[in-house]
């Protein structure tokens, strides 16, 4: 794995938002779709809303969101219903182009803080599985949704 040089985390921007769609939808084994007027929506709620910035490229994003948002999502629900006090990863998506060189790693680093981290994982996504092994998530349930399992995971703070 080589560092990707020269990127900066930074907020979503407006003229993001087009590009991130596209990244979305290219990984839809692994997230959910979005289209750009979701997407808008989304990060608004948002708690961090963030993209590695390669030289003007996206090479990948993740939103979070804060406890009490309102947000129609099982899996979300399924957290409120048992958490106090954490941030719901959403989702984070990294670019073909920049998978294997650290970017996720980087975007969990920048929402990783004081706060527990929740999320959701399908439970086909083996390698998604075993990174979130590795930064110390634990599985503390599961969660049938639109035909799928997700195995719910919480990283405490």
């Amino acid at each position: 794995m080589s560092p990707v040089e020269n990127t900066v985390i930074r907020p979503i921007e407006h003229h993001d938002l087009d590009p991130i769609v596209d990244l979305n939808q290219a990984a839809l084994e692994g997230v959910g779709p979005l289209d750009y007027e979701s997407l808008a929506l989304l990060v608004k709620k948002s708690d961090q809303a963030l993209v590695l910035d390669d030289g003007g490229q996206i090479g990948g994003f993740v939103i979070t969101l804060p406890t009490g948002a309102t947000y129609d999502s099982s899996r979300y629900e399924w957290f409120e219903d048992r958490l106090e006090e954490y941030v719901y990863l959403d989702r984070i998506v990294v670019a073909e182009t920049h998978r294997r060189k650290g970017v996720a790693s980087r975007l969990y680093d920048a929402v990783e803080t004081d706060l527990p981290v929740a999320l959701e994982v399908y439970d086909t996504n083996a390698p998604s599985l075993e990174f979130h092994r590795r930064r110390g998530y634990q599985k503390v349930g599961e969660l049938e949704h639109a035909g799928k399992r997700n195995l719910m995971l919480l990283k405490a703070s």
